[in-house]
């Protein structure tokens, strides 16, 4: 008999509660879903084939209705493989096209920039408008995060950009965390600061494509509405945060962060280095070079300028066949800061790998007195930074080959890594697509159950002992699937929040210690042994309990004497080296520090196994699900945070 039935899933997708085996979608990815399910409403029957090209409006935000549009081919194809097949026209080429003719099956966006050609009509069995987001989208996507359906929130979601909507809302942060975000960072701001339509767009990024950066970001909007505020009138230069000192290791993009930030505040960049001043020649001629720049950017005022690797400035205070020659440039250089020659107009980025290595004076208020550190780009940045230079959008699973892959570069070694991909795509004479990029990462070697099993018990240690010995709070604990080849890193580690603050008494710091050897703690009670990636490297556990320990003996009077030193970390080996007696205080305060740790891994075995399976399970855990997995499993002892009495203390 005949199915009579239409094979329809359903009209209107805002009605549908979605079950837990559906994709997981973001907030303003189910807005842009709602959009996408509404223009595509005549084709939303399972098992449709067509190619379809939807025409975007100027409300158009290509990364989130991809991944709406892959949601919803994913519901009506029943195959994720399908999902690879939703693509703009602007990123179209031949493969693509021919992937779209043999599986009878796309979604093609036509941004408002794109002009459909006939060809594009051709092969599109339809071309439907893609309206804009609405408030019954706004409404519906409220409702499925749990928020309460307001106008305020149902104003929030239809003003913001699509760009800022898709940073806030992300899969580790709570919807409400993300519409929290959203307000800390008032919209007029970002706005305020944007080109106007019809404005010519400036040459490079701005502010809004850069990724990474942290808190720089916040810091660079509060300084383009300020020098907005300034060219108005509405408050004087001395209201202006006008000097910043940014560090980061090198590749981060720094300088590129200084010409979005330029472009944001749509005024010119003026480029110093302190390595480029210093090759102009003889003391006069170094000198020279610097004012120049300053009087360039007083000329050009409001400018900023931007003095790259100033470290290689050094302090006043090193000793050596130069120093008479340095004294006199930095002298130079805190005179150009303020002193006698103001620079009301221009704001003084300074650009740094070690900021430990810059003279003091330099950084007082008035002049460097706000030091931003620049981490390296964490997985969600590192994508968009891939999309910044390449404008390719990859499916899922190349987006955790590419993850993995990528842990640990810089924004430099991406786009490297595209330039790369792009010479591929030229040999093959095609455009640059994912594959390209993936065949171009770095080869990854898949680790064994066995080894991750290792893993998992090793930094689970961390978090038992910390959560027993209230050490510090977790934020986050994360195994690595893959290595790789020829690379040494970490392949685990754990997060924390910083301490509340309190007395840093001797317990302190011996919890603190205790802590970091937790995980040779749980090798040692589940294997016996422990590896040698405990101890060696300086950033290591062992390394890091060592000289903790050879602080607290040595130079802040909390060892078998009262006497203090001061001393830099790197000093601690030579002092354990030719100190016998501060050599054997210090094994033994980590033996009794390691016998404490056992100890509490051998009272909360429960908890730890239940830590490491969900671990391996997940590959990354957040600190509440770690901290509710050892309250639901560790057993009622005594407090073991109270170090035993020691003879003599």
């Amino acid at each position: 008999m005949p199915n009579k039935q239409s094979g329809k899933r359903f009209r209107v997708p805002w009605r549908k509660k979605l079950d837990e085996n559906d994709l997981p979608v973001t907030l303003p990815v189910f807005m842009a879903y709602c959009a996408v399910a509404r223009a595509l409403r005549s084709f939303n029957r399972n098992g449709t084939k067509s190619i379809v090209t939807l025409v975007a409006s100027e409300d158009f935000y290509y990364p989130v209705f991809a991944e709406a549009a892959r949601f919803f081919a994913a519901q009506i194809w029943h195959s994720y493989r399908f999902a690879g097949n939703v693509l703009q026209w602007s990123d179209k080429n031949f493969r693509h096209e021919a992937e779209a003719l043999r599986d009878e099956r796309a979604i093609l966006f036509a941004p408002p920039s794109y002009e459909i050609q006939e060809d594009d009509r051709l092969l599109s069995d339809a071309v439907v408008p893609l309206g804009s987001r609405t408030a019954r989208h706004a409404q519906a996507a409220l409702r499925r995060a749990g928020l309460p359906v307001t106008s305020e929130n149902v104003d929030l979601l239809l003003t913001e950009p699509w760009p800022r909507l898709s940073r806030a809302f992300q899969d580790r942060r709570s919807p409400l965390q993300a519409i929290q975000r959203l307000r800390s960072l008032p919209k007029t701001i970002a706005e305020e600061v944007a080109e106007p339509k019809g404005s010519p767009t400036p040459a490079g990024p701005t502010l809004l494509e850069m990724h990474g950066f942290g808190s720089l970001i916040e810091w660079g909007y509060d300084l383009a509405k300020d020098i907005s505020d300034f060219k108005a009138g509405i408050i004087p230069w001395r209201d202006v945060d006008n000097g910043v000192l940014v560090s980061g290791p090198p590749g981060v993009g720094k300088t590129m962060f200084a010409s979005a930030l330029a472009n944001t505040c749509k005024i010119p960049i003026i480029y110093g280095s302190a390595s480029r001043w210093q090759e102009a020649g003889a003391l006069d001629e170094h000198l020279k070079a610097m004012r120049a720049s300053f009087a360039e950017a007083k000329e050009k005022s409001p400018s900023i300028l931007f003095i790259d690797e100033i470290d290689v400035l050094g302090s006043r205070g090193e000793k050596d066949r130069n120093s008479a020659y340095m004294r006199n440039v930095i002298t130079a250089l805190l005179q150009l800061l303020d002193g006698f020659e103001r620079r009301e107009g221009v704001v003084v980025m300074g650009a740094c790998n070690h900021p430990d290595r810059l003279d003091f004076a330099i950084r007082r208020p008035g002049r460097l007195d706000r030091h931003i550190a620049v981490p390296l780009p964490n997985a969600t940045a590192r994508r968009a930074i891939l999309k910044l230079h390449s404008g390719v959008t990859m499916c899922t699973a190349d987006y955790e080959i590419y993850d993995m892959a990528t842990e640990g570069l810089t924004g430099a070694d991406i786009e490297r890594l595209v330039r790369d991909a792009r010479r591929a795509a030229r040999r093959q004479s095609q455009d640059l697509n994912s594959e390209h990029i993936v065949s171009n990462l770095r080869p990854l070697t898949k680790l064994p159950e066995s080894y991750l099993r290792a893993l998992a018990i090793h930094e689970a240690g961390h978090a038992v002992v910390s959560f027993e010995l209230g050490h510090s709070p977790i934020s986050r604990i994360k195994i690595s699937r893959h290595k790789v080849d020829d690379e040494i890193r970490e392949l685990g580690y754990v997060e924390y929040q910083p301490p509340a603050p309190q007395r840093r008494t001797r317990q302190f710091f011996e919890n603190a210690i205790a802590t970091f050897l937790g995980g040779i703690a749980a090798e040692l009670e589940v294997y016996g042994s422990f590896t040698d990636g405990a101890g060696g490297a300086d950033e290591s556990d062992l390394n890091r309990a060592t000289d903790l320990a050879t602080a607290l003996a040595g130079s802040l009077g909390m060892g078998h004497t009262l006497v203090a030193a001061n001393f830099e970390r790197g000093d601690s080996s030579n002092l354990r080296l030719y100190l016998p007696e501060l050599r054997r205080e210090v094994h033994d305060i980590l033996e009794t520090q390691l016998s404490r740790a056992r100890a509490t891994i051998r009272s909360q075995q429960p908890a730890l196994d239940a830590v490491a399976e969900r671990l391996l399970e997940a590959g990354e855990l957040a600190g509440e699900e770690v901290q509710d997995i050892i309250r639901d499993h560790r057993r009622s002892i005594v407090s073991l945070a109270k170090p035993p009495r020691r003879a003599g203390m």
